[in-house]
């Protein structure tokens, strides 16, 4: 229905809470979260919010809608949008507004017809069914429209009563969720693959204020593989806001695990060494869990022995991992949706690769992981050396 819809007309955008609106005597402070990101998110534009019977709303120029709404799409805890023609409360404007976005929708090519009402306002003299009743027959006799159809009509025309009127024609969904920061600091483990830019993304969403720590080998893994690392992470920060990521060079531990224990096991200890400098990271800049992208089954180090021997090295911190029971083909999709994909598909080399066994074991046992483990004397000397070499870059 979009097509029927005259954008010049349009100087307000409606935002629906969805989920925001179940939290009770909580709601003022999510709503408050959710105010500090629209404002953030739309710096350097020109625009005004405002909140309109437990509803806010964004008043802009025409010519900054498109580019305010794309904005807004990526602010979680907004479900849906609606780009609107804001007019005071007055049957005579509303009527004519209404008959203006009738008269441009049968120039496009629409023939049928539908009003919608909805009267947040019990002020409003006349309920929402007879209103719409009473527009819709102004319409068929001022326009050239000659049938309402009501099951899918070419064009719905939408009149939200509120203190004042907004009114409009196609509703944007977005992503949901809940305001960043209202659920906690989390930090990703992200690789340069597909999956755990995904992972930020979904726990961005459920209102978790995200960092990033990524590891490296150099001089075995290249600039280049960081520079794709720094560009994903560049790339979440619209949906993230803000952020930081670390970086660590772990060649040192994995050295000792190629020459001092057995091969099928070093995928393995690699990735408990990543969660115990993870989790290192995360209690000396307090963040409250760790988030990785992982997925049950998906690689040989996702196994359920292969979880549960990396959950073992962790002393405090939960482990998030939302996409644990999806799909390839989900995953991928969404990263699609949220423009990592592209990046993440491109041939730079990771941690995880340097010293992968030919073989690597898929059902691990943690009795053995640590008898591996233990053959490294100096484990916890090369630990401090490596955390205390660590290196950071901001974003956004």
């Amino acid at each position: 229905m979009e097509k029927y819809t005259d954008k010049s007309l349009l100087n307000a955008i409606g935002l629906s809470y969805g989920e925001l609106s179940l939290k009770g005597k909580n709601r003022g402070q999510f709503e408050r979260k959710l105010r500090n990101r629209i404002n953030r998110n739309l710096k350097g534009f020109d625009f005004k919010l405002i909140e309109d019977l437990s509803k806010l709303y964004v008043l802009t120029d025409p010519k900054d809608l498109e580019k305010i709404t794309e904005k807004l799409k990526k602010v979680f805890g907004i479900v849906g949008i609606n780009q609107s023609t804001k007019v005071s409360q007055e049957d005579e404007k509303i009527k004519e507004k209404v008959l203006e976005f009738a008269n441009y929708a049968y120039e496009k090519g629409a023939r049928t017809f539908k009003i919608s009402v909805n009267r947040s306002n019990k002020g409003f003299p006349i309920n929402s069914m007879d209103y719409a009743k009473e527009v819709g027959a102004f319409v068929l006799i001022n326009s050239p429209f000659e049938k309402v159809k009501m099951k899918d009509p070419d064009v719905m025309i939408y009149i939200d009563i509120r203190k004042e009127v907004y009114i409009y024609t196609t509703r944007i969904k977005t992503y949901g969720g809940l305001p960043l920061g209202s659920t906690g600091k989390g930090l990703v483990l992200l690789s340069g693959g597909i999956d755990s830019p995904v992972a930020s993304f979904m726990m961005a969403k459920r209102g978790m204020r995200i960092n990033f720590v990524t590891f490296n080998s150099f001089p075995f893994t290249s600039k280049q593989a960081l520079e794709k690392i720094k560009e994903l992470t560049d790339i979440l920060t619209d949906y993230t806001g803000k952020s930081r990521l670390y970086t660590i060079n772990i060649l040192k531990l994995q050295e000792e695990i190629n020459s001092k224990t057995r091969k099928e096991y070093a995928t393995i200890l690699t990735r408990r060494v990543m969660m115990r400098l993870s989790e290192r990271l995360a209690n000396t800049m307090q963040y409250q869990a760790l988030i990785t992208g992982e997925s049950l089954g998906q690689v040989a180090s996702q196994t359920l022995g292969g979880l549960t021997c990396t959950n073992a090295c962790m002393e405090k911190l939960p482990v998030f991992r939302p996409l644990i029971g999806m799909d390839k083909t989900e995953i991928i999709d969404i990263a699609k949706e949220i423009g990592t994909y592209e990046k993440s598909i491109e041939p730079h080399e990771d941690s995880c690769v340097i010293f992968a066994p030919k073989h690597p074991v898929t059902n691990p046992k943690l009795e053995d992981i640590l008898e591996e483990e233990a053959k490294i004397e100096n484990y916890d000397e090369l630990m401090n050396e490596i955390f205390n070499e660590k290196e950071y870059f901001n974003f956004g």
